[in-house]
């Protein structure tokens, strides 16, 4: 789901998103702990968005480096 009100999240660096990622969820507990479930709502909608810009990153990153390995096992035998 696309949040308007956050910023471009695949503009953002690794460590970037990363950091983004740790401090929702730190939010998220302080929020959760003091009743505010409205924001907890709110709060998880980001930061899934960061989870699956995370997640994009990861499996571009292995389908990336997927023909390397190609070679190296041959499950055919």
């Amino acid at each position: 789901m696309l949040n308007p009100l956050i910023e471009k999240v695949s503009d953002l660096s690794d460590d970037d998103l990363m950091e983004k990622l740790n401090s929702l969820q730190k939010k998220l507990s302080q929020a959760a702990s003091a009743g505010m479930f409205n924001s907890v709502i709110q709060i998880q909608v980001i930061l899934q968005e960061y989870q699956e810009e995370m997640s994009r990153r990861h499996r571009a990153a292995i389908d990336k480096d997927k023909d390397k390995y190609d070679d190296l096992i041959d499950v055919k035998k």
